[in-house]
């Protein structure tokens, strides 16, 4: 199939379109892959159990608490800071 040079710009256009609809741009996508730590592991949500306590729990002695909080939010996907008991979250380990 050959495709005319309107045509082209028209498809690299919708796969702009799509990298900033599902990813925030492609600096962003960049952003996410960069920041994507090696070695992940789940943990299951005990009660009275938080974000904070979870990410303190996990972050490395010269790591901020609030990078490993974002980074436990973006690996699920996590709006908030509210947790429920019995919910499986995946962290990073080191």
């Amino acid at each position: 199939m050959r495709l005319t040079a309107r045509g082209r710009r028209v498809v690299v256009a919708l796969g702009f379109a799509l990298a900033i609809a599902l990813g925030g741009g492609v600096g962003a996508l960049a952003q996410q892959q960069d920041s994507a730590p090696a070695h992940v592991e789940t943990v299951v949500v005990q009660p009275g159990e938080s974000l904070w306590a979870i990410a303190v729990g996990v972050s490395g002695p010269d790591e901020d608490v609030r990078d490993v909080v974002e980074q436990i939010r973006n690996l699920n996907g996590l709006h908030g800071a509210t947790l429920q008991a019995g919910q499986e979250l995946t962290i990073p380990v080191q």
